[in-house]
């Protein structure tokens, strides 16, 4: 296993009307299933803050690496990927704001 639970990567997200683009997205599935099943689920990372009801704002200080710009995890927007499909990684996301941004996630998608 590669990349873990928390890693800010970038991959070439596929969004909802088909289209491709390489994005940042951090890794949202534990270590266990990356193992058995051999891919990630991940959520985008975008500089939009469009539907902010489901934007997770970052900061530099919640991570181990420094953002270019102002940047929010898209709670709703998880998708599935082979590991062989992240393109590098940036860094990673620290506890407890992982978990913060989980329980973003859970209350934006259930």
């Amino acid at each position: 296993m590669k990349y873990t639970q928390g890693d800010i990567v970038e991959i070439n997200f596929m969004f909802p009307n088909g289209t491709f683009k390489p994005h940042p997205a951090i890794i949202v599935s534990n270590n266990e299933l990356q193992t058995s099943e051999e891919f990630v689920y991940l959520a985008l990372i975008s500089s939009k803050d469009y539907h902010p009801q489901y934007c997770f704002e970052l900061n530099n200080e919640m991570l181990t690496f420094q953002m270019e710009k102002k940047s929010f995890v898209k709670c709703h927007l998880i998708v599935a990927n082979m590991e062989r499909d992240v393109f590098r990684k940036f860094g990673k996301m620290k506890d407890p704001y992982f978990s913060q941004m989980v329980d973003k996630i859970i209350a934006s998608i259930f």
